[in-house]
């Protein structure tokens, strides 16, 4: 069976994290539409999805809005009606001010019409019927499988919504470099592997492309790297390297810009 998230050096997906989070407030259509400018037709935006107390799913990355609205409180103990009320703008600049925490719903509806496809990060881990339930009730509703990822740190979550949504492809995240990354994915039936840039030179990539498995990489925004780049490590030189050399087949920053520019350098 193909695997759809594998890609070739030409066609290295370009995503965003949060949508082009360095530009515009991260989790927010804003975001995603400024992701679609830069990145093109099927750029993928990395969201996090939460669930509000009457069951609606938004995308936040927080489990209370404080840190990113001019409200205060967990999101699971709020209603959405609380939710929609909140400015999730001003935080960033004053250039977005009273933009909203999305709704899934919204977004999905978004990247039909922009041609978007969503890394769906589940950041809840003890509700998986309830999740999956809300999951599958809005697929089938919206016939939106294709404009979807699923990608969670909890194998074992990523294993159970194979079964359940088994169209939508699956992202494992790790902060470990791992003895047997094939093993692994096979084992969580997962259809890439987000590695940490730290871990990359160890082979991993490898491994998994010789194993069908797709591989992610999130490289640090500009700003990180400059400290490094004033000492002659070059991050993003490396990077590209790697997509030259076939071992990336999706590449993420919170800088879409910064994402282009390394994959066409990698392209050349």
């Amino acid at each position: 069976m193909v695997n759809p998230l594998r890609t070739s050096p030409h066609t290295t997906r370009i995503a965003g994290h949060r949508g082009h989070s360095s530009g515009a407030p991260e989790n927010t259509l804003s975001a995603f539409r400024k992701a679609r400018e830069i990145g093109g037709k099927g750029v993928t935006c990395e969201t996090d999805l939460g669930i509000t107390k009457d069951r609606q799913m938004v995308l936040i990355h927080d489990e209370t809005v404080d840190r990113t609205t001019d409200g205060h409180g967990l999101v699971r103990n709020m209603d959405y009606l609380e939710i929609v009320n909140l400015d999730a703008g001003s935080w960033h600049s004053e250039a977005f001010a009273k933009e909203r925490i999305p709704l899934l719903r919204d977004a999905l509806l978004l990247a039909r019409e922009l041609d978007i496809v969503y890394q769906l990060e589940l950041k809840i881990y003890n509700r998986n019927d309830e999740i999956f339930s809300l999951l599958r009730s809005l697929i089938d509703e919206l016939n939106c499988a294709d404009l979807m990822q699923f990608s969670s740190f909890d194998f074992a979550q990523l294993r159970e919504i194979k079964k359940v949504i088994p169209e939508v492809p699956t992202v494992a995240l790790s902060h470990s470099r791992l003895i047997d990354p094939v093993a692994v994915a096979r084992e969580a039936n997962v259809d890439a592997m987000n590695l940490e840039i730290q871990h990359f030179p160890s082979g991993e990539a490898r491994q998994l492309h010789d194993g069908g498995i797709a591989v992610f990489l999130h490289v640090p925004a500009p700003p990180r790297l400059a400290n490094l780049k004033a000492h002659g490590v070059d991050v993003e030189a490396q990077v590209a390297e790697w997509v030259r050399e076939g071992l990336l087949d999706q590449l993420i920053s919170d800088d879409v810009e910064q994402v282009v520019r390394i994959i066409g350098e990698g392209r050349r």
